[in-house]
């Protein structure tokens, strides 16, 4: 399938950066919920609170905005992480996946417009998906695939093959996140509430390296 190429950005001035900010927070929550071909510009700038003319003197186009929404959502993702590794320098290799496993979930639980909007694509399986996956997950799953084969090889994880550990993880992390209106409804949690979300992220490391916990 051919590459989609994110459309070259226009320039701004620093005094709008504000505005294109809440455009491009607007426009992730639509995306995430609604999909690309279902979120429309008019309700983007409803919900950023802007006008139809200013989205489109930020943006020239629908999928340049959701190239500049999912940049936006990955950047995040690589600042949690990368702030958390920095900060764990000199720490055994056991004791640093735990903590950044413990900080994936934390971001999940604050961020679920990640999962979802791959969700939301994973349905088209098209040239945004193409470049989605060249451009953001699979830098993320060469990371994290030589995270858990150092720690296969070290006994610290079971011996299944990479592919399916990155799905174990990537699936149990968000899901109860993403599908949060379901979760509040069958178990009666909130998974907003920091407890709740602490207790899934001991959950996780629980479920692939046992119940001895980590303290952050």
């Amino acid at each position: 399938m051919a590459q989609a190429a994110p459309p070259k950005a226009r320039a701004t001035r620093p005094s709008a950066n504000a505005t294109r900010e809440r455009i491009v927070v607007a426009a992730l929550d639509l995306f995430s919920e609604l999909s690309f071909d279902g979120a429309t510009t008019r309700e983007i700038a409803a919900r950023a609170e802007v006008t139809q003319p200013l989205v489109n003197y930020h943006f020239s186009s629908k999928e340049e905005l959701w190239f500049a929404a999912v940049d936006r959502i990955f950047a995040q993702l690589n600042d949690a992480l990368t702030g958390r590794a920095e900060g764990l320098r000199g720490v055994d290799e056991l004791t640093t996946a735990k903590l950044l496993i413990r900080e994936f979930v934390y971001f999940c639980a604050a961020h679920p417009q990640l999962h979802r909007i791959i969700t939301q694509e994973c349905k088209t399986d098209g040239p945004r998906m193409d470049w989605l996956v060249e451009h953001h997950v699979r830098p993320v799953y060469e990371q994290t695939a030589a995270m858990l084969d150092g720690l296969v090889a070290a006994g610290h994880l079971p011996r299944v093959p990479t592919a399916h550990l990155y799905y174990i993880l990537t699936g149990a992390a968000p899901t109860m996140f993403v599908l949060g209106p379901e979760c509040r409804r069958l178990t009666g949690l909130d998974p907003r509430a920091p407890e709740v979300i602490e207790a899934h992220a001991d959950a996780v490391i629980s479920l692939l390296f046992g119940a001895e916990r980590t303290e952050p």
